[in-house]
């Protein structure tokens, strides 16, 4: 499954329009009219998409504001992270491989800073500010579900200067470029994991990414910025996940969407979409599990039909404490909730199979 591509910054069509490249239109356009891109100041921004003969362009306001806020002049090539349905982490890089201002420890995951290089032989240079003043000898590298223990040095390739770069060699290194088929020149982004570990993504020359990689979603600032107005009806765009590591977001199957309001919290239940109840049989269940981080909270499934026309199905409830399950998980009223059927199971109760439908609440 893509999740991540490369490209080059438009200098001088943007703000304007910015040409997205052919992988994108391969493999993560899905025909939606607007992508939602999270910066790396964790705001989100819902940037229009336009189809422009062969190509597809982000433009109009929201994508200027976007790069005023999240893209340095500096920067010289774009990374779009694949998080969710439509939705993209994007960060950038200079010349030199040093990528702009990154993630924060304290909120988002494992992924901590970044660089974008170029295989090279004799071992590999990365740049200065990529690991700092670490001085550890050896570091592990994680790629395309392998590990290797490679050799480490700060080195000085300018003896002008006082700043100094790290090259990674040996014959963890050797194995890896071996391993991997990595050819000379060839795009890589290593990932700073902490704890002298590192990940590598490999990218062919079109920027598509070689291999999968686990991404964990952007825990976006609360409060988010203004909906722009033709996202307005779209649940997703109200949408924030508070669940840190929370890796469920890689596509919209078996979700709905429901606000947390005062008719849940104060009558107990919430009712399923019909579209989602026909599609997905949730009549034929008796109880649900909602799951959020380590809080599990176990709800009956009801189904309401409409006596006046007997044996017709109008409509089906989740029924609970849900002001309770709330509290626990640290939802706000008004929070609009992302439910995800993950898993079915059947318990038995009183001797009769009851199924079970799990749920990812976020």
């Amino acid at each position: 499954m893509d999740q991540q591509f490369l490209f080059p910054f438009d200098v001088n069509n943007n703000p304007n329009n910015q040409i997205l490249p052919r992988v994108f239109n391969e493999f993560f356009y899905n025909g939606e009219t607007y992508v939602f891109l999270n910066g790396n100041n964790r705001q989100r921004y819902i940037c229009l998409l336009m189809v422009d003969g062969d190509d597809i362009k982000l433009y109009k306001d929201e994508w200027a504001r976007f790069l005023e806020d999240n893209v340095p002049p500096h920067v010289t090539t774009l990374h779009f992270v694949k998080e969710a349905e439509s939705t993209f982490y994007v960060t950038g890089y200079s010349n030199l491989g040093v990528e702009g201002p990154g993630y924060d420890r304290r909120t988002v995951g494992n992924r901590l800073s970044r660089c974008l290089v170029r295989c090279t032989h004799g071992g590999q240079i990365l740049p200065g500010d990529f690991l700092q003043d670490i001085w550890k000898d050896v570091f592990k590298i994680y790629a395309n579900g392998l590990r290797f223990r490679v050799m480490h040095e700060r080195v000085q390739l300018n003896i002008q200067s006082v700043v100094r770069s790290n090259r990674l060699f040996g014959y963890g290194w050797e194995q890896l470029v071996i391993a991997l088929e990595i050819a000379e020149e060839q795009l890589m982004v290593f990932t700073n994991l902490g704890d002298n570990k590192l990940n590598l993504a490999l990218f062919f020359n079109n920027g598509r990414c070689m291999h999968e990689e686990l991404v964990f979603p952007t825990m976006l600032r609360i409060p988010p910025r203004p909906i722009a107005a033709y996202a307005l009806h779209d649940k997703r765009a109200k949408h924030i996940c508070s669940w840190k590591a929370h890796n469920s977001h890689i596509n919209e199957n078996d979700v709905f969407y429901a606000e947390l309001d005062g008719t849940v919290t104060e009558f107990y239940h919430l009712t399923v979409p019909k579209e989602y109840c026909e599609v997905h049989m949730m009549h034929t269940y008796g109880k649900a599990l909602l799951v959020h981080n380590q809080e599990v909270v176990s709800v009956n499934v009801k189904v309401i039909q409409d006596r006046t026309r007997p044996g017709r199905i109008n409509h089906v409830k989740i029924t609970g404490n849900w002001k309770k399950f709330a509290g626990r998980c640290g939802f706000i009223l008004g929070k609009m909730m992302r439910l995800k059927l993950i898993n079915t199971i059947v318990e038995m109760v009183e001797g009769e199979e009851i199924q079970v439908a799990v749920f990812h609440v976020c």
